[in-house]
């Protein structure tokens, strides 16, 4: 869908870097199939497998779509979070996300520190100076104020035509063969943990 709106709507040329691609520029006498005269695009998993050659790049710009999926990036133990924010640093980042956060401001603390490791401090800091009761979520609101823009849905209404969507409930109820798991299901499921 990037490659497309960004040819289509501005003319800009992309390339779509995913492993057999990346092989294939190889095998084509390419040694550093990033460094695209393109706009790349690929995946947030794919920029984390191949972290040396994202840093090898001087990108004028990173766009992290579905950004939050890199919320608990600050944790050691996210490994794709911590390969992407050694592989950017200190380069420009946009992050996009259409999906809010789970009312946890270390998840807006984890996407700071892709934007800029020391914006907040480490994650001791940030947890005494804003996740406690008598926090000052003013202040914290003003610092975010630098970098961080919220568009809600009705301030886009009149430029964007949603899908009216309307949930329908629809009472099911099993019959006893359905309710039974059948031995070839649990030998499908086996089958493929194997």
């Amino acid at each position: 869908q990037w490659s497309l709106e960004l040819e289509e709507k501005f003319n800009l040329p992309t390339t779509i870097l995913d492993a057999t691609a990346y092989r294939k520029a190889q095998r084509a006498g390419n040694p550093a199939p990033f460094l695209a005269e393109r706009i790349v695009i690929t995946s947030i998993n794919f920029a984390s497998a191949m972290q040396g050659d994202v840093r090898a790049v001087a990108w004028d710009l990173v766009v992290i779509d579905e950004a939050h999926k890199l919320r608990n990036a600050y944790r050691p133990s996210n490994q794709m979070g911590q390969r992407l924010r050694w592989a950017l640093e200190d380069r420009r980042k946009l992050l996009l996300t259409a999906t809010p956060l789970q009312n946890s401001l270390l998840e807006l603390f984890g996407l700071s520190t892709i934007i800029d490791d020391h914006l907040f401090g480490d994650v001791s800091s940030f947890r005494s100076q804003y996740t406690r009761q008598d926090s000052d979520l003013a202040e914290l609101r003003a610092r975010l104020a630098g970098f961080t823009k919220r568009t809600l849905r009705n301030q886009v209404a009149e430029y964007i035509q949603y899908t009216e969507r309307r949930p329908i409930t629809r009472p099911f109820h099993p019959i006893d063969d359905e309710r039974k798991p059948s031995e070839e299901f649990r030998i499908a499921l086996l089958g493929r943990a194997l």
